[in-house]
């Protein structure tokens, strides 16, 4: 039997109180295909407590994160196109023995930073939203000294329905409806991947998150004759391919690794039909001239655009269209990957941080009537991803805000290293601060503002320090 998966990755943010409810509206709510949906922390196993269980319209169902994750942790979705939301609400699972009680949430409208909101509060954004990341600021049991980690219960935080309310075509205002995007059993395998294989693999080319993607593992040569298989474990019909050309990342991600500029793409053992695309940072929907059937398929690099600095080939995310709807591949591997590393950090001192936020603030005496204060935290993931956040607030100066993310690999049982891109602002209202609005090429400016960089971490027991001054060291 053919093995699917349905990611509900849209329906709204506020809650229809029960499945009968949502089915009854079904016939005049309009309906949106979406584009992106991931969370930044999953609980095991994946298939029961994902993302799309937030947008199925039961209570009972919900998103989970791993077990000590509540801090920094969140859902990010984004619409194929802008839209105006008229109401959004967030629904909670209460605290228990099992789960954290969310207190306070944060809803980033476009990459920028709302207010803090209780769970249930109606939110309101005025004009066009293109994505939408929620994020657990809160919970009842945080830990607030200056030092330490946040959150130190052993269970995960959950949320079980998000719902927007949109106006319909006769002016009535009504929960949004979506076609799932599906998950299908299968596998991919890639002709070359960069190192470390856990950050670079083709299983990111289906994870939803075009900051990650796969990368060609040939630096010193171009992308020129690499490939992609595909296989599913049930034949499936394929009409269109969207693609996120390079590494979307950052701008300048996508400037200095190389891109596909011509592949071609068809049934193993079959003539492939060839494609020149462009040169965009934006998802390219491309349709075949001719349906294809068929378990086994396979895309050819025949020519690419030069990186400005690397010779690392990289796609961020493919998606495919079989005539109904969007799918995507389940290989399965990234609970596998998650399980190794959660492995490696229980037989060393990372397991005591490991999916745990790591907090650090101080309050610094001013001449005026409120004293400077800094904070900083970071989350490394046993998904292989990191966040870091820093905030400065002063009464005298400007204020500062950093943010980071990207991916993390072990260098020893004392060290990791982590990669990605960063967003700093030397004051909090000399610009925009968007760090979730994804990317997309009509963003002008906003996407010069990421910078790439690395710096290894030093880890012991209670400890964590950057080698390049990143952040001050943290004690918990």
């Amino acid at each position: 039997m053919l093995k699917v998966r349905k990611c509900w990755v849209l329906t709204g943010f506020f809650l229809l109180a029960a499945s009968a409810a949502y089915g009854a509206v079904d016939r005049d709510s309009p309906l949106v295909h979406p584009l992106l949906c991931y969370a930044t922390s999953v609980n095991t196993p994946e298939d029961l407590y994902g993302p799309e269980n937030v947008f199925d319209g039961d209570t009972a169902t919900y998103w989970a994160t791993m077990p000590g994750a509540a801090p920094d942790e969140g859902i990010y979705f984004s619409f194929p196109q802008p839209m105006m939301i008229e109401e959004m609400r967030i629904t909670t699972v209460p605290g228990s023995r099992d789960f954290a009680d969310v207190e306070y949430i944060q809803v980033y409208f476009n990459g920028l930073e709302g207010g803090l909101r209780r769970p249930g509060a109606s939110l309101y954004f005025y004009g066009p939203v293109k994505s939408i990341f929620v994020k657990i600021v809160e919970t009842e049991s945080m830990h607030y000294d200056e030092q330490g980690i946040r959150y130190e219960r052993d269970v995960p935080a959950a949320i079980s329905e998000i719902t927007i309310d949109v106006e319909n075509a006769g002016g009535e205002v009504v929960p949004l409806r979506i076609v799932p995007l599906t998950e299908v059993a299968g596998s991919v395998r890639a002709s070359s991947s960069l190192e470390p294989a856990t950050a670079y693999g083709p299983d990111f080319l289906f994870d939803s998150r075009p900051a990650f993607g796969w990368a060609d593992g040939n630096p010193g040569e171009n992308g020129i004759n690499e490939y992609l298989e595909f296989r599913t474990e049930e034949p499936v019909r394929i009409e269109k391919i969207r693609l996120w050309n390079g590494y979307h990342r950052s701008g300048t991600h996508y400037a200095h690794n190389e891109r596909v500029k011509e592949f071609s793409f068809g049934p193993w053992g079959q003539d492939p039909e060839v494609f020149d695309i462009e040169d965009v940072m934006e998802p390219l929907v491309i349709p075949l001239r001719y349906p294809v059937e068929g378990d086994r398929f396979m895309l050819d690099v025949l020519d690419v655009y030069p990186g400005e600095v690397y010779r690392d080939l990289v796609i961020s995310e493919l998606q495919f269209f079989n005539g109904d709807e969007w799918f995507v591949i389940d290989t399965g591997n990234d609970e596998e990957r998650k399980n190794g590393i959660l492995e490696w950090a229980r037989g060393c001192d990372a397991g005591a941080f490991i999916d745990k936020q790591l907090f650090a603030s101080e309050y610094h005496d001013s001449e005026y009537e409120s004293s400077d204060y800094t904070s900083q935290s970071i989350v490394i993931r046993s998904n292989g991803s990191f966040v870091l956040w820093y905030r400065f607030d002063s009464w005298e100066l400007p204020g500062e805000r950093m943010y980071a993310d990207g991916n993390w690999e072990t260098l020893d049982d004392s060290r990791i290293r982590i990669f990605g891109r960063m967003h700093r602002l030397g004051s909090y209202d000399e610009d925009i601060y968007d760090p979730y609005a994804g990317t997309w090429s009509d963003q002008g400016d906003r996407l010069d503002r990421m910078t790439i960089f690395s710096d290894t971490l030093s880890f012991g027991p209670g400890w964590m320090s950057s080698s390049k001054g990143l952040f001050e060291d943290f004690s918990f």
